[in-house]
């Protein structure tokens, strides 16, 4: 039988021929097709300092006497202590006179708006109420700061 370039006929035997092999083979990433060498590993020469350990500082709210989970949700109060975003929120709620269709909402920095509709009925601040100062805010950034141990 003469070899050529053909493929074998229905019921001739394929003898001695292998197949092809289309795909790339014995490579397991790109890396290795384009011949990239292995990453080294890194050693560095600075120490390596252990990772301070945040514990959470347990504060009770000045307005509702109860535990704070979480003292990143919390305010500090112009007297000194903390506060839930939540009990400042209904405090700011009640000792604002709101009229109908006004809300209360927090708008960043520390400070608290009064929120209506204009006429085109688009929101609008109304009154601005501050309530945690740049001052109180960096003293309660140190407090938490100096619970780290």
């Amino acid at each position: 039988m003469k070899k050529s370039g053909r493929k074998p006929r229905q019921g001739e035997k394929n003898r001695g021929r292998r197949k092809k092999k289309e795909a790339i083979s014995g490579f397991s990433t790109l890396n290795q097709v384009a011949g990239v060498s292995r990453p080294k590993p890194h050693h560095s020469s600075l120490p390596v300092e252990e990772p301070k350990r945040i514990t959470e500082p347990h504060v009770t709210c000045q307005y509702c006497g109860t535990e704070i989970d979480g003292i990143a949700s919390a305010l500090s109060t112009p007297e000194g202590g903390f506060a839930h975003f939540d009990c400042v929120l209904e405090r700011i709620r009640e000792s604002e006179h709101l009229q109908e269709g006004e809300t209360v909402s927090y708008i960043g920095s520390g400070s608290f708006g009064v929120i209506g509709k204009d006429e085109s009925g688009k929101p609008v601040i109304l009154r601005r109420i501050a309530f945690e100062s740049p001052e109180r805010f960096k003293g309660m950034k140190e407090y938490v700061e100096e619970q780290k141990a």
